[in-house]
């Protein structure tokens, strides 16, 4: 709920806040300052920070602030807000910031943070932030120790983010390296008591050593590979779509997929469908143009235009999500195997004979459980994340604006009109 004609708010050139707090511009609190290039950048180990438009991006021996301060991108990635609370080196690419009042520096961080500054853009061409602009950005302030609750409300919601990030990382990291282990040397063999012990016999071949018991195949021997079609213009006929309820998939929606693609850009019709091609759940889509090797399996019949490519494995040789991740890996050969005219793309000549060393069913679904189990934890990692940055945007929208009031000891109340230490 807003404060418009709330007992306790009072209107302000930005916007209705409570009356303990004032409404003035950015460089009422801060100085705007020009970054600069150093003489001598110096790529050191360690020692001063060098700040960029897209983060630190070396290290000096020396400051151009001893900090704390905001950087803020002036050209290029103007919507990018930065903080340092230790002395640093800003190139000139961005601005830096310097007080002129007592508050607090956390607080003022996000702030910034909540403004779109891209709508600040003067530039046609690369996007550019001017000082003027950014100094006469409207801002909310509330008392001193109202500020430093909201924003240790606000730090402790990003000390989550940081951590889940980092889980997320190191989880990514863990099944990159399983799955180059899972796909050469395989997941081992299976005991009477269901132990699985590890590969200790290895046989050359074509694609180099690989596990005694594998053999070497091709995709087209255990996988029904088409590709998709839609073969009328224009590409967007209403005849095709229109009340359509048969998912359509773009590269896109693979694109954006986990394992599955559950999301669909378009519908078609039964119209549709007579111009276009039908693959049943259990097929395994890749992309063949712009982004090459995106892959994802259906959950539900779908379609797909010829960007596409559904391979289909057979369940008696190869089973699905063991394929789906021996794709997944092959990602970046995929991608070496593109042409280019307009946009990269593959075709089937690459698909089709894409060979690799296929173990035996046990010992894929083995595999396909042990990186399923990964991609759970991710899965849910992921949605840790989506709803900590969720609650962080509602928190800031309604804490920064008084919309919120948090509870603060009134004999603390300290004045904002204090000049910094010099």
């Amino acid at each position: 709920m807003s404060g418009v004609g709330k007992p306790g708010y009072k209107e302000t050139a930005v916007g209705w806040i409570p009356v303990e707090w004032k409404s003035d511009t950015l460089d009422a609190l801060v100085s705007i300052v020009y970054g600069k290039s150093p003489s001598d950048i110096a790529k050191l180990d360690s020692g001063v920070p060098i700040y960029g438009t897209g983060g630190i991006s070396g290290f000096t021996d020396n400051s151009l602030c001893d900090g704390p301060s905001i950087i803020l991108g002036r050209k290029g990635t103007i919507d990018k807000v930065q903080f340092s609370e230790q002395p640093f080196w800003a190139i000139d690419t961005t601005f830096y910031t310097t007080p002129k009042t007592t508050f607090d520096w956390h607080w003022l961080y996000f702030v910034l943070s909540s403004f779109d500054l891209r709508k600040l853009n003067e530039a046609s061409g690369v996007p550019s932030l001017s000082r003027e602009n950014l100094a006469a950005l409207e801002v909310a302030i509330p008392p001193l120790p109202e500020q430093q609750k909201i924003a240790a409300i606000l730090t402790a919601v990003d000390d989550k983010l940081d951590l889940i990030a980092r889980q997320i990382s190191a989880t990514q990291t863990l099944k990159q390296g399983l799955m180059q282990t899972l796909f050469t040397r395989g997941a081992g063999t299976q005991d009477a008591q269901g132990r699985w012990h590890p590969h200790t016999e290895f046989q050359d071949t074509e694609l180099g050593r690989i596990p005694v018991g594998w053999r070497v195949t091709t995709l087209e021997q255990v996988a029904n590979v088409e590709r998709g079609k839609f073969s009328v213009r224009p590409r967007n006929d209403p005849r095709y779509f229109e009340a359509g309820d048969i998912p359509f998939i773009q590269t896109g929606d693979i694109a954006a997929a986990t394992r599955y693609v559950t999301k669909s850009s378009q519908f078609i019709n039964e119209a549709g469908l007579t111009v276009s091609r039908l693959f049943p759940v259990g097929t395994i889509f890749i992309t063949i143009a712009a982004n090459i090797g995106d892959v994802a399996m259906a959950k539900l019949p779908m379609a797909c235009p010829d960007s596409l490519v559904g391979i289909l494995p057979s369940s008696a040789e190869c089973d699905g999500m063991w394929l789906y991740y021996l794709l997944k890996n092959s990602k970046e050969y995929f991608d070496s195997q593109s042409t280019q005219n307009a946009q990269k793309n593959i075709n089937l000549q690459v698909l089709r004979p894409f060979a690799f060393g296929l173990p035996p069913l046990a010992e894929q679904a083995h595999i396909a459980g042990s990186l399923g189990s990964i991609d759970d934890k991710l899965e849910v990692l992921t949605t840790h994340q989506t709803h900590y940055q969720s609650l962080k945007r509602g928190l800031m929208q309604k804490l920064l604006t008084g919309q919120w009031r948090v509870r603060v000891d009134a004999a603390t109340l300290a004045p904002l009109n204090e000049k910094a230490p010099a």
